[in-house]
């Protein structure tokens, strides 16, 4: 999986980082696809050079409609944006596009989390405007409740979606639900599950593998590590980019690879290309 763009967008280009939407806005602009671009083809061509599948996330993580409606946004962006990822199928034709969403407020804040029912109703606007992307991806969840009402949105849709925890040092998601006990949960209140599920904004030695058991060993298979192993709390209050050596964390990637065998590697905050060619590495 691609590694951090919102991030370094923040780091690089301040200006052009909404604090409402992120990178959003920026497929509006020629600077803004411009930018985006180079850091989408960085990861795309070290993929390439590997021989592997890449998947490549929409800039929507906050296009949802409540702040489309506060921005004045009239067109379908979030459509727009998933045009805009589908045309680096032709750099690269393994590409999968991810339609991302996040949570309706502070990812690290579960007790401001939707319920299910809020959640589904909130979202399912977001989910039928991304369905031209090759699957869904609700991404940085702090609550299970929240996270049900975005399957179920996603269900509804037909098409595959993956439903990724924000999770702390204990390997909890930021609610205190054990990953188990939430895909157990989700499973069995959804018509149609996730094809799987997965965690990130988090540093690799969170997923505790060797607590991962039953179902949960069997259906996780992503993850998008930060680069700094520090809490959320301590980078959430830090002015100054965090990052733990590469080599530490390409180590904490890879036997998450062998065991649970999580398939789709990738990074969030801190991480640039550099951790991608630690991915594809060999061993």
């Amino acid at each position: 999986m691609e590694c951090a763009i919102a991030e370094r967008v923040r780091r690089a280009y301040p200006d052009l980082m909404h604090p409402r939407l992120a990178t959003s806005l920026m497929i509006r602009t020629a600077e803004g696809r411009k930018i985006l671009r180079s850091f989408v083809r960085e990861y795309i061509a070290i993929a390439k050079g590997a021989d592997l599948p890449i998947v490549i996330g929409t800039p929507t993580w906050r296009l949802d409609q409540l702040r489309s409606a506060e921005e004045h946004i009239a067109d379908d962006l979030n459509a727009k944006a998933v045009e805009f990822e589908r045309a680096f199928k032709t750099d690269y034709s393994n590409i999968i596009v991810a339609g991302q969403l996040g949570c309706k407020n502070d990812c690290y804040k579960p007790e401001e989390a939707l319920s299910t029912p809020d959640a589904y109703e909130f979202h399912s606007w977001q989910t039928e405007r991304l369905t031209g992307a090759d699957f869904l991806y609700g991404v940085t969840l702090p609550a299970v409740g929240e996270a049900l009402g975005i399957a179920r949105a996603m269900a509804e849709t037909g098409r595959p979606y993956i439903i990724s925890f924000c999770i702390g040092k204990d390997g909890r998601i930021l609610d205190g639900t054990t990953l188990e006990d939430a895909i157990d949960n989700i499973d069995s209140k959804t018509k149609r599950p996730p094809t799987g599920y997965g965690v990130n904004c988090c540093y690799p030695s969170f997923l505790q593998s060797s607590e991962l058991t039953g179902n949960a060993a069997r259906r996780m298979i992503s993850i998008q590590a930060n680069a700094s192993s520090l809490s959320h709390n301590e980078l959430d209050a830090s002015d100054t980019l965090k990052s733990d050596p590469v080599e530490d964390w390409q180590r904490g990637m890879l036997a998450l690879h062998q065991n649970p065998g999580l398939k789709m590697l990738g990074g969030c905050c801190g991480t640039t290309g550099e951790h991608l060619n630690a991915l594809t590495a060999p061993e």
